[in-house]
């Protein structure tokens, strides 16, 4: 799944796509892109329902309860108004937490550069109806912000394997140097090693080596090194860590 905006963070998740999805050819899979404006709630879900995928890749904007497409949420779990207001209404820090990021995910943060949006993609909640469920049995990887805090921690509860994404802002910057290429790069390491039959588990650990390798080059740069670290603290891996899509 592959929307993309110019002017936008998506226009350089895209090129990271196009490469996942060559990458994915080569290896001889069967693979189904949706991009640009093809990217709806219908299409993606009616597509899902007929291809049923092994592996989802999402290169989008993400919210706590769902990822988006070109317009709009696309794949969600949706939230009925009475919990939204129980979770208002419960007093309980983490419920209350869950429930600003919901309707302002990104609260008073700016970064201009690296995550600047110009417009709330989260619109704020998605109103769409739940269709995680149509991904069981698959593995979802996520390269978008936000989405592990909520569609990633109940994917398991709809019969999802593994869910890969993050909890928090996904940053990187975009330079005339083409660092952008470097982050780029890291998502793509952990793709290409499930492409390879390696586990979950696997594929996070080469991740990490090649993330771990560009912290320590561009430890003096901090534009570059401090996006990186933030991205692997906000990483999370959900459901079972052994899986692969063999």
């Amino acid at each position: 799944m592959m929307p993309m905006k110019k002017g936008d963070p998506t226009q350089h998740t895209y090129q990271w796509a196009l490469k996942a999805t060559q990458l994915a050819k080569d290896f001889g899979y069967n693979v189904k892109t949706i991009e640009k404006n093809d990217v709806t709630y219908d299409n993606v879900t009616k597509t899902i329902q007929s291809f049923k995928p092994r592996l989802f890749a999402s290169f989008s904007h993400g919210c706590p309860n769902s990822l988006i497409g070109q317009n709009e949420c696309v794949i969600t779990r949706k939230f009925t108004f009475d919990e939204l207001l129980q979770m208002h209404d419960s007093n309980i820090p983490e419920k209350m937490d869950t429930f600003k990021q919901l309707v302002n995910p990104l609260g008073d943060i700016s970064c201009p550069g690296i995550c600047k949006l110009t417009t709330d993609v989260c619109n704020p909640i998605c109103n769409n109806e739940t269709n995680i469920d149509t991904l069981s049995n698959t593995i979802i990887y996520a390269t978008a912000c936000f989405s592990a805090k909520q569609l990633g921690v109940c994917s398991t509860k709809y019969g999802i394997q593994s869910y890969i994404g993050f909890q928090d802002l996904l940053m990187f910057p975009v330079d005339t140097k083409n660092s952008q290429d470097i982050f780029g790069e890291v998502q793509l390491e952990f793709y290409k090693s499930l492409l390879m039959g390696k586990t979950v588990s696997e594929a996070e650990q080469d991740m990490i080596s090649l993330e771990d390798n560009y912290i320590r080059k561009h430890k003096h740069i901090k534009y570059i090194s401090l996006p990186l670290l933030w991205n692997k603290v906000n990483r999370r891996i959900i459901g079972n860590r052994n899986a692969t899509i063999y």
